[in-house]
């Protein structure tokens, strides 16, 4: 089947924020009145543009993801008109996953009720900690207790799928932290929940203080201790690692993410929306594009223009074999050798010599036509991904 008939992945970003977390390096803006009228047209413009496209006219959409900024800022109509006009004009999958990101300050049962009724199943809340102390040093504008109720009523709007975000390795955090952290997130019973090691991103407030020596990271050992104790706990409660840092129970897994990490086609609309399709009926190479960041900019460009483009790449056959390896082995199954061979021609250790040296080392191994890191490559798996990029 060629690409451009197959099912593909819609990424809706809304930029904006109550307020700015110090480690965030995404694309959300802080204003003193969000535009949500004018940002929803926009968002509409844009996907009209896109559907007289022959590209991607008329193809089926098998799952949807608001992201952020935080979503959970635009109420239920402003949501509601935005997939009006997607199912309009592209076919929804009958099973299709739609999910919503939320800040657990951003929460209500009025609200959450709408996105579930508007047809949102999946809801993505970042709790990121229980402790004080902990949100406080993240900026977090939250309370645990906020984060509680969110929890609450998300399941009393009716989401069975929902996710539960954390962050590790913080300064200052300990080990009886993080277990008490897991042992509040697991008593929500979430069917997937996200563990993130807290990381200091160019251009970000921690970043800046990270290079001027007024935050340290936790020692690597430690941090190795945290990472082992999230995958031990979470197994025994029967939320099974599927990528580095995400867990879920049975058929729970994100469908929406696991489109990215496969190599699937994606199209982003909304301000530094990214986007991807493939090339060529061998699917060897990729092209991918980007919007203008600035959400005024942005509008301004769908307003005159119907699209927002700001930069684009189109990828050659060496960076299309690094983009294979490092997403498909984020994932715990890995990457299909044959898979690899088909579309590049030769086998993935031929391709990277590396590779032979990482199994020695026992980072990676090779199973059942599955090439995917170990338990302990995966804790290094950033020192392996460098040579893909």
């Amino acid at each position: 089947m060629l690409a451009d008939s197959e099912p593909f992945s819609l990424y809706i970003h809304i930029p904006y924020c109550i307020s700015k977390c110090p480690y965030c390096d995404f694309n959300s803006h802080v204003v003193p009145v969000i535009p949500e009228t004018n940002y929803t047209e926009a968002l509409k413009n844009e996907l009209d543009t896109y559907a007289t496209k022959e590209y991607w006219n008329g193809r089926t959409l098998k799952s949807i993801f608001f992201g952020g900024g935080t979503p959970s800022t635009f109420n239920p109509k402003s949501i509601s008109e935005i997939l009006q006009k997607a199912e309009s004009l592209f076919p929804f999958e009958r099973d299709i996953e739609i999910t919503l990101e939320a800040n657990p300050g951003t929460v209500d049962s009025k609200n959450f009720s709408g996105y579930r009724a508007c047809g949102v199943n999946r809801i993505s809340i970042g709790a990121q900690s229980f402790q004080p102390h902990l949100l406080k040093f993240l900026g977090r504008v939250h309370s645990p207790e906020e984060t509680r109720q969110a929890l609450r009523i998300i399941r009393q709007a009716g989401f069975e799928n929902f996710s539960l975000d954390l962050i590790y390795a913080s300064p200052g955090q300990s080990l009886s932290d993080l277990k008490a952290d897991l042992s509040e997130a697991l008593s929500f019973h979430p069917p997937h929940l996200s563990a993130y090691n807290l990381t200091f991103e160019e251009g970000t407030p921690f970043y800046r203080k990270y290079r001027a020596g007024k935050i340290r990271p936790l020692p690597e050992e430690e941090e190795i201790s945290m990472a082992e104790m999230i995958e031990e706990t979470l197994a025994g409660e029967c939320l099974e690692r599927y990528e580095i840092s995400n867990y879920a129970r049975g058929e729970f897994q994100s469908r929406h993410n696991l489109n990215y990490w496969q190599g699937g086609e994606y199209l982003g609309i909304g301000a530094g929306a990214h986007s991807y399709k493939q090339i060529g009926d061998n699917d060897l190479l990729g092209h991918r594009w980007h919007n203008e960041e600035n959400p005024g900019c942005y509008m301004e460009k769908i307003e005159h223009e119907g699209q927002a483009v700001n930069g684009e790449e189109k990828a050659d056959s060496q960076k299309a074999a690094g983009e294979f390896m490092f997403l498909g082995l984020r994932m715990t199954r890995g990457i299909s050798v044959a898979a690899f061979s088909r579309r590049f021609g030769t086998n993935p250790d031929e391709f990277y010599p590396q590779i032979s040296d990482w199994v020695k080392g026992g980072l990676m191994e090779e199973k059942d036509g599955q090439l995917k890191l170990t338990p302990r490559g995966l804790m290094v798996a950033n020192s392996i991904f460098v040579n893909f990029v």
